[in-house]
């Protein structure tokens, strides 16, 4: 029997972040284990870029282009044009408004019911949205237990229909030894070899970078500690990055980047030449950024919060996301070097259970049951 997969793909349009990248390495693994009657149609708002374009003759890019995007792009653009295929896969909390189909949804995050993680705006607007495509989905891919928990309890979802598949890092995430390229990566972003604690991603309030500002102005007052501190990931608007960093004393301490490179493989080094990476969100669904650094062998600091615990517990340092905390856990890692290296350790073997070309399959089996009608089988269930 054949399977014909329709995926709502314009998350893919500039930089990949996060969903972006989510929806990358599906894609890439698809390429090698779809079945020869199985397709893909990758349904995108703007022309992909060539290394996406040419994956496999069985994945095949639809332009829809539009100056439309989000949710009117997905009703007025994709619903019609999707509609003749087995399976629709929405890989980020929306999906066309009645849609006539099986559909998939995937809910990376319910990080609304943490108060200080969004807006009452948001909550009233997105939140209401994304519980609604839920409901609607046929099934919902979760990363994680408390994901699928929050699902069930603030969405209304039956937990028959409800997929736990973790999200992993690539094969390319493996430490890197190679002392030339490290301290090359460190007189990159500081001008010279100094060592630095990381955070990747969007330095949003939600994921309290605030916070670690003031955690590092702190550690560096305590513990008069030689490393920097990069945030690599863009910074919205919202955020005075420059006059909090003034405020506290740090502005010749802290690099801030956008995070852009040609391909997300290019970030590797930099997690390799972290001394610590540490993700203090406030609420997270799962965490790639998390999963990549343990891969890479970096130790880890991670707040106690919805999925982060299931993705670097055990793992890495779980504090709770406060100042003193934080900068007490940070400063405890950069002295012990025997904490260090075990939590190098740790990282390197959770890191490498879980890889995408895993998760790739598993979402594959979720899409090819709903196309079926058949109900969720086995570990994605």
């Amino acid at each position: 029997m054949s399977l014909r997969i329709a995926v709502n793909g314009q998350r893919l349009a500039g930089q990949r972040f996060g969903v972006g990248r989510y929806i990358e390495y599906m894609l890439r693994h698809w390429a090698t284990q779809l079945e020869s009657d199985e397709t893909v149609s990758l349904f995108v708002r703007r022309p992909l870029d060539e290394d996406l374009a040419a994956l496999s003759p069985r994945i095949r890019p639809v332009l829809l282009e539009s100056g439309m995007s989000g949710l009117p792009w997905e009703t007025l653009r994709l619903r019609g044009a999707a509609a003749s295929q087995d399976v629709l896969f929405c890989p980020a909390y929306t999906a066309p408004l009645a849609y006539p189909g099986r559909m998939v949804v995937a809910t990376h995050s319910v990080n609304e019911v943490q108060s200080a993680a969004h807006s009452w705006v948001y909550r009233q607007t997105h939140s209401r949205l994304h519980q609604a495509c839920a409901r609607r989905a046929d099934a919902v891919i979760v990363p994680a237990q408390s994901t699928r928990d929050l699902v069930v309890e603030h969405y209304g979802v039956q937990p028959e229909r409800i997929a736990i598949v973790n999200q992993g890092a690539d094969h390319a995430f493996e430490p890197i030894h190679d002392e030339a390229i490290l301290s090359a990566v460190r007189r990159r972003y500081f001008g010279y070899d100094r060592p630095y604690i990381l955070f990747v991603g969007k330095c949003s309030t939600r994921r309290n970078i605030p916070m670690l500002l003031e955690a590092f102005a702190r550690l560096r007052a305590t513990k008069n500690i030689p490393h920097g501190l990069l945030l690599f990931g863009p910074c919205p608007p919202d955020l005075p990055l420059s006059d909090l960093c003034e405020k506290l004393g740090i502005t010749d301490h802290v690099v801030q980047t956008d995070g852009v490179i040609k391909h997300h493989t290019d970030i590797v080094p930099v997690y390799s030449a972290a001394s610590v990476f540490v993700h203090p969100s406030e609420y997270e669904g799962w965490s790639m950024t998390t999963i990549e650094a343990l891969a890479c062998g970096v130790a880890v600091l991670g707040a106690v919060r919805g999925g982060l615990g299931g993705a670097a517990g055990g793992h890495a340092v779980m504090v709770t996301p406060e100042r003193d905390a934080l900068s007490d856990a940070i400063g405890r890692v950069l002295e012990d070097d025997g904490l260090r290296r075990d939590l190098q350790r740790r990282g390197r073997e959770r890191g490498r259970s879980l890889r995408w070309s895993e998760n790739a399959r598993q979402t594959l089996d979720v899409l090819r049951s709903v196309a079926m009608g058949s109900a969720l089988q086995g570990e994605a269930r």
